[in-house]
């Protein structure tokens, strides 16, 4: 270039031999070889902060959720994003639980309020224990107490995630099959637990374990279309580097599809051949054990696999377990056992009779979450009619002729004619309280159908409803 023209005058480059060309090209490419190495070390150490992981195990838990949600007519789904430290503060900062600020979010903004919509099910990113511990000063146990009377005066059961030190480990990868559950909660540090799982309102609270795969591994095997030559490291034999989350969010994946097969919430346990039904949970990620063919070994999306006895176990105390479905890729909730335990403050053989029958059928997550779905009904039914009935026994009775529409007495009818007439009894009790002018008490009876017990379980509800506006 001329000087005149105030530009510099660069001389071409000379044309490197080839030796050369390949020795600058294997430079090059080894320092983008560094570049990867290092970037592949950095994304790998963020993936794997535990705050990092707790974060995008909660969106990623939410996001599959909202996949299983797709679809399903009348379904909906609200995000209320509270920390556990939170919750707890609110519970103990009230008077009572229906001061809390949690109760307003979910019981007087929704089913207390006439044209709110009831929860059917609360879902709770939480991992709670039964005792306190290294690092754990919540007092889950009292926290459970409000949230459990929060969900029992919204007719709403909750689910949570329940944590390993529950069972005395630090993570679930910790058991064994030879560890022993069978008396995981006996010892006086679990005597605060066991009292709470003797309460009424525990029947509306769900413990779910273990937890589960959100995201399978990123691998560089060009199925990804980043460009990023980028393999996750997860080579830890215990499976920490993965990314686990809730199994409570797999639990409402189960309801949303048992809502969307039937328009009832009572097929949501165990598994029946070539049917995507019942507690059969199909819709999270996989990550097999690396063999020379993709699929080969299929690992099921657990952080640990139980055995039938654990499974049985954990399920008999109260929590709701997760387990693989044998020859398949997929989990299976087999029990959908409440928290409630009635039988810590009852006789030995109290099971055995048909009181001990009717008490376990009571505190299946099952039959609360059907049970609700009328109580629901009858409140709003209720609210829609304040004004046209001014006495107990008109209210009582246009009650019981809607209930009547549900029920059918035969036993051996198939599961779609149990859905369409989910009650085998149902009768109503309505009462003015003493003091409460313009108020109705209204007492269910109801006897749902159930999945697969041919035994008959009796629940009693109690809600109030105003019989005049602005009462």
């Amino acid at each position: 270039m001329d000087d005149a023209c105030g530009g510099l005058e660069v001389a071409p480059t000379p044309i490197a031999p080839p030796r050369d060309r390949d020795r600058l090209r294997a430079e090059v490419d080894r320092l983008i070889a560094a570049i990867d190495e290092a970037l592949t070390d950095q994304v790998n150490a963020i993936l794997h902060h535990p705050r990092f992981q707790r974060l995008e195990a909660g969106w990623r838990s939410l996001h599959l959720l909202v996949q299983a949600a797709a679809g399903v007519e009348g379904a909906k789904i609200r995000v209320l994003p509270v920390s556990w430290a939170e919750v707890c503060r609110d519970l103990e900062r009230a008077a009572d639980f229906d001061q809390s600020v949690l109760f307003a979010r979910i019981y007087s903004d929704e089913f207390g309020m006439p044209g709110g919509e009831p929860y059917g099910l609360l879902i709770g990113d939480y991992e709670v224990q039964n005792r306190f511990g290294p690092g754990h000063a919540s007092d889950d146990v009292a926290a459970l107490g409000g949230l459990s009377a929060i969900a029992a005066a919204a007719f709403a059961p909750m689910i949570l995630g329940c944590a390993p030190a529950t069972l005395g480990v630090e993570r679930f990868s910790d058991l064994t099959p030879n560890t022993d559950l069978s008396s995981v909660f006996q010892g006086a540090e679990h005597a605060r637990f066991a009292r709470f799982q003797a309460q009424e309102d525990a029947r509306f609270l769900g413990l779910a374990l273990p937890r589960v795969l959100v995201r399978a591994p990123y691998a560089d095997d060009g199925t990804r279309c980043d460009g990023f030559r980028f393999r996750e490291n997860v080579e830890v034999p215990d499976g920490r580097e993965l990314l686990w989350g809730n199994a409570a969010f797999a639990f409402g994946a189960v309801v949303l599809r048992a809502f969307a097969n039937h328009g009832w919430l009572a097929d949501i346990r165990g598994a029946r051949l070539d049917e995507l039904a019942g507690g059969l949970v199909t819709h999270l990620p996989r990550a097999d054990f690396a063999t020379d063919r993709r699929g080969v070994a299929v690992r099921a999306p657990l952080e640990i696999g139980l055995t039938e006895r654990q499974e049985r176990a954990l399920s008999e105390q109260g929590l709701l377990p997760l387990a693989r479905a044998r020859e398949t890729p997929y989990c299976v909730f087999n029990s959908c056992q409440s928290v409630q335990q009635l039988a810590v403050q009852q006789p030995a053989g109290h099971l055995n009779d048909a009181a001990g029958a009717n008490a376990r059928l009571s505190a299946l997550l099952s039959a609360m979450l059907c049970v609700s779905r009328f109580a629901h009904f009858i409140k709003v039914l209720a609210r829609d009619r304040v004004g046209s009935v001014s006495t107990p026994e008109q209210c009582q009775a246009w009650i019981e002729d809607w209930l009547r529409g549900y029920v059918m007495g035969n036993d051996d009818a198939s599961v779609e004619m149990k859905a369409r007439y989910p009650l085998r009894d149902g009768r109503v009790q309505v009462v003015e309280p003493p003091g409460r002018p313009g108020h109705f008490e209204c007492i269910i009876h109801l006897q749902p159908h159930f999945q697969f017990e041919q035994a008959v379980a009796s629940f009693r509800l109690t809600t109030r409803v105003a019989a005049r506006a602005g009462s």
